[in-house]
């Protein structure tokens, strides 16, 4: 292959970070065209640096976002430049050197191709989803998980991956669309790759791509804090997206019961339900 690869890296205060992630995307071994930066209004000096050390890169700044508003951004502007691949990240992993070849090796231009991330003890970071449940009303969306024994393929098929390194075919981001913008954090890969599989189009992780983590995971994601809210409002909203009539009907409301019987005072309580009235009447802009 011998194509314009164009990246994309969504930022918000982690320059240090940040600095890492753009000197593993210059050093591929397969040359990337330009790397896009979205800064969503960063306050610890990441503009100012981005300014200076500004080779191959579009930089864009604009109000916080969230994730899901600068992938926005970031698909909205790669699907401009001529290119045949569109490779998108957050600011927390590092690519190794030969990443992007390594991805490229399996390449077609009707699927989409992940890294194997890691954990930073060198351990590969098991959280993929190999199947998402969008049928059984009493059940959650995450069906299957990944496991040890999955990578001992040359390719892993998955129906729930992240924003974390996926290489995108321009043709396929056309067909998909934007990200919705308005989920801020949490699930708005999930969405994405929801429209991927309507489409018939199948996503790949490569064992041997791969990707380090630098930030460990939340050992509780279903403890109360500021990202709460669009968690349960999200994960409600893709069933209405993307769900048949009964899965609609019926499980959001069980995600509310499951939320409230973890609430420990008035201010969760109303978080909770706030947050399901919103995922459950939730309207894409796409």
């Amino acid at each position: 292959m011998n194509s314009k690869i164009i990246a994309v890296v969504v930022t918000y205060n982690r320059l240090e970070l940040l600095k890492k992630v753009l000197f593993a995307l210059r050093r591929q071994t397969y040359k990337i065209e330009k790397i896009i930066v979205v800064n969503n209004s960063s306050t610890d000096g990441t503009l100012e640096w981005l300014m200076q050390n500004n080779e191959r890169l579009e930089i864009i700044t604009q109000e916080n976002t969230g994730s899901s508003g600068g992938q926005y951004t970031g698909f909205k502007l790669a699907l401009e430049y001529d290119c045949e691949a569109i490779w998108v990240m957050d600011d927390d992993v590092v690519a190794e050197i030969d990443c992007l070849e390594n991805l490229l090796k399996y390449y077609d231009n009707n699927s989409v191709l992940l890294p194997l991330r890691y954990n930073n003890n060198g351990t590969p970071y098991i959280n993929d989803t190999l199947k998402l449940n969008m049928t059984n009303p009493f059940k959650s969306i995450w069906k299957k998980i990944i496991s040890e024994s999955d990578l001992k393929l040359d390719k892993i098929k998955v129906e729930g991956p992240t924003f974390e390194g996926p290489l995108f075919p321009k043709k396929v981001m056309q067909k998909a669309g934007l990200p919705e913008k308005k989920f801020f954090i949490y699930g708005d890969d999930t969405e994405y790759f929801q429209r991927i599989l309507k489409l018939n189009i199948s996503s790949f992780i490569i064992p041997n791509a791969k990707m380090r983590r630098m930030i460990d995971p939340p050992k509780n994601m279903f403890e109360f804090n500021w990202k709460t809210f669009y968690f349960i409002r999200n994960i409600i909203a893709i069933d209405i997206l993307h769900a048949p009539f009964f899965v609609r009907l019926i499980r959001p409301f069980g995600y509310l019961l499951s939320w409230l019987s973890k609430c420990k005072n008035i201010s969760e309580i109303k978080t909770t339900i706030n947050a399901f009235v919103e995922g459950y009447f939730y309207k894409s802009e796409n």
